[in-house]
C-alpha cells in the first residue's frame, strides 16, 4: 500500500516536469535551432540552449525518436560529445531533413576542427570518428538520391556483429511477416511492420534498434571462427558453483525457488520468492538464465560422434546460433574420432566405400577436356566437393543425411552420372585398366565393385584373381627384381673398381 501512495504521490510531479520540457522543446532542423514559434535564434542563444542540461535531455530524446523512425541520425548515446565541443554541435548534427548541402557544410566544418584540435586528444579523436560518420551518411544520401530510394538507417558493429537494417514498408507494397520475430537483446516481439530492427549478416542475431547498442553477446561467427571446430564433447557441464550461480552470458544471479510458510493471525499461508531458472546448454555444458536460453533445441555434435544419437536438445542462443554455423562446414574427421562407428553401422561403411569411388572417378574427370567443358563436377556437386576429395571430412547436416538416407541416395546418383561420362568417353577409356593376371580383354577401373587396387604401384587387378595370387601384386614383383638386380650389378662394378685400384697400387 505505501508503494501504491508513493507512486499516486509522485503524478503531480511528473506532470510538472513533463511540461517544463515541452515549454522547452527545440529542435534541429538543417542545422538551425528553432523554438515552437519557428523563429530562429542568434548564436548567443544557440549556445545558452546547447549547454543547458534540461535542452540536452529533450535533444537526446529527439534524437532517440528519430532513430527508431528510420532517420539517419548520430545519437549523443552512442557518440557522447566532448564538453568543450557542445557549442559547435548545432553545426556538427543533423536529424533526417538534412540535405546533402548540410552534411557537406558540416564535414568541411568538421575537417576545419580536427585541424585546430590538439594531437591525440579526446575533441580530435571525436572529431575523427563523427567525420567517419559523416562522410559514410553523405555516401548513403547520395546513393538513396540516385537509386531514388529510401534513406535507412546505417550498418552497425558491435562486439563482433556487423548488423544491417531490415527495413520494412519501403516501397509500394507493404511487406507482412510470416512468422513473430523476437529481439535476442530483451526477448520481446519486434514488430517488423511498425519497428526497425537490425540483423548480424553473420550469425543471424536480431535485435531492435534501440537495442543495438546494448548488445553484449559476442558474435558466434567470431567465436567460431577462434574455436574453429565444434565442441566434441558430451555436455562438458562444470556445475553452477563454478559459474558462481551466474548466467554465463549476462550474468544475471541465479536461484532456485524455496517454499515455506508463513503464520499470519493463526492461519498458515504458503510463499515461495520470486527465482530465475537456471537452465543448462547441452552443447557447451554451461547454466544460463532464461533470457540468454529459450529452449532451443538443436542436434548436439557431440552426441552424435560418440554415440551416434541425433535426438534434439535444448540448448542456449548463442550456442543455437554456432551450431548453424558449423552444419555446413566440414569439420569432423569422423573415423578417427569414433571408428567403431564404421564396424556396427554398414550405413557408414557403405557410405565410405562410394565416397573413396568417387574420389577415384574425380580424377578421372578432372582431366577430361569433355568433362571439363560440361562442367560436371560443378553441376552434380557444387559447393560439396569435399564429397569427392577425401572420405574423411563429414559435416553436422552429412551425418545427419547419413542417418535418413539421403546422402547415399543422392552419391549413387552422382556415381551413376560419372560412370555413364566415363564409360562413354574415348579420352576417360584410354585410361581403363586390363588385369595383368588373368589376361582378360575387359576393361577395368579402380571404382569397380570386383576389383582391387595395389595401394603400392597403384596397378589394378580382379579381386578374384589377386586372391589367386595370395594377394601378391605381379608389377611390385616385377620392380623389386629389378631393383635386386640393379643393386647387385652395383655392387659388382664397386668390386671390380676395387680391384682395379689395388693392382695399380701393387
Amino acid at each position: 500500500m505505501n508503494t501504491l501512495r508513493d507512486s499516486l504521490a509522485s503524478i503531480p510531479g511528473a506532470v510538472q516536469n513533463l511540461a517544463s520540457v515541452a515549454s522547452n522543446y527545440y529542435t534541429y532542423v538543417g542545422g538551425r535551432v528553432q523554438g515552437q514559434s519557428g523563429d530562429s535564434l542568434s548564436a548567443e542563444d544557440r549556445q545558452s540552449v546547447a549547454s543547458s542540461p534540461t535542452t540536452t535531455e529533450s535533444l537526446h530524446s529527439f534524437n532517440e525518436t528519430d532513430s527508431v523512425s528510420g532517420a539517419v541520425l548520430i545519437s549523443e548515446k552512442s557518440l557522447p560529445i566532448p564538453a568543450s565541443l557542445v557549442k559547435e554541435q548545432w553545426r556538427l548534427i543533423f536529424n533526417s531533413d538534412a540535405s546533402v548541402q548540410d552534411l557537406q557544410e558540416a564535414i568541411n566544418h568538421c575537417k576545419d576542427l580536427v585541424l585546430i584540435s590538439e594531437e591525440n586528444s579526446e575533441e580530435r579523436r571525436w572529431l575523427v570518428r563523427h567525420l567517419v560518420d559523416l562522410r559514410y551518411s553523405l555516401e548513403e544520401m547520395q546513393e538513396a538520391e540516385r537509386d531514388h530510394l529510401e534513406v535507412g538507417p546505417s550498418g552497425k558493429t558491435v562486439v563482433g556483429h556487423h548488423f544491417i537494417a531490415r527495413q520494412t514498408g519501403v516501397g509500394k507494397v507493404l511487406h507482412i511477416p510470416k512468422h513473430r520475430h523476437y529481439c535476442d537483446h530483451c526477448t520481446r516481439i519486434i514488430w517488423s511492420v511498425v519497428q526497425t530492427s537490425y540483423i548480424c549478416m553473420d550469425c543471424h542475431y536480431m535485435v531492435h534498434q534501440k537495442c543495438v547498442d546494448r548488445v553484449a553477446r559476442v558474435c558466434a561467427h567470431v567465436i567460431a571462427s577462434e574455436r574453429q571446430y565444434p565442441i566434441l564433447e558430451i555436455c562438458p557441464e562444470i556445475g553452477l558453483a563454478a559459474q558462481r550461480y551466474k548466467c554465463m552470458e549476462c550474468g544475471t544471479l541465479l536461484n532456485f525457488p524455496l517454499n515455506f510458510n508463513i503464520q499470519c493471525f493463526g492461519r498458515l499461508s504458503k510463499s515461495e520468492n520470486s527465482w530465475i531458472e537456471p537452465r543448462l546448454c547441452d552443447y557447451t555444458g554451461l547454466y544460463f538464465c532464461p533470457s540468454c536460453h529459450w529452449n532451443d533445441q538443436s542436434v548436439i555434435p557431440g552426441r552424435v560422434v560418440h554415440n551416434w544419437d541425433f535426438a534434439p536438445r535444448k540448448v542456449s542462443r548463442s550456442a543455437l546460433q554456432e551450431i548453424q554455423l558449423f552444419l555446413d562446414k566440414p569439420l569432423i574427421r569422423l573415423e578417427e574420432a569414433n571408428p567403431k562407428l564404421f564396424v556396427f553401422l554398414e550405413k557408414l561403411a557403405t557410405l565410405k566405400k562410394l565416397r573413396q569411388n568417387l574420389v577415384y572417378m574425380r580424377k578421372y574427370l578432372s582431366e577430361c577436356r569433355q568433362a571439363l567443358e560440361e562442367k560436371l563436377l560443378e553441376i552434380h556437386i557444387g559447393s560439396r566437393r569435399y564429397l569427392i576429395q577425401s572420405n574423411e571430412l563429414y559435416s553436422i547436416n552429412d551425418l545427419e543425411q547419413t542417418e535418413n538416407g539421403t546422402l547415399a541416395e543422392y552419391l549413387h546418383k552422382v556415381f551413376n552420372c560419372f560412370d555413364k561420362h566415363i564409360r562413354a568417353c574415348s579420352m576417360c577409356m584410354a585410361k581403363a585398366y586390363i588385369c595383368e593376371i588373368c589376361s582378360n580383354d575387359e576393361v577395368i577401373f579402380p571404382f569397380d565393385d570386383g576389383c582391387i587396387i595395389c595401394q603400392h604401384c597403384n596397378s589394378i587387378y580382379h579381386r578374384v584373381c589377386m586372391t589367386r595370387k595370395n594377394m601378391i601384386c605381379p608389377k611390385c614383383v616385377r620392380i623389386q627384381e629389378r631393383r635386386q638386380k640393379f643393386e647387385s650389378s652395383e655392387e659388382q662394378e664397386d668390386k671390380s673398381e676395387n680391384s682395379n685400384e689395388n693392382d695399380d697400387q701393387m
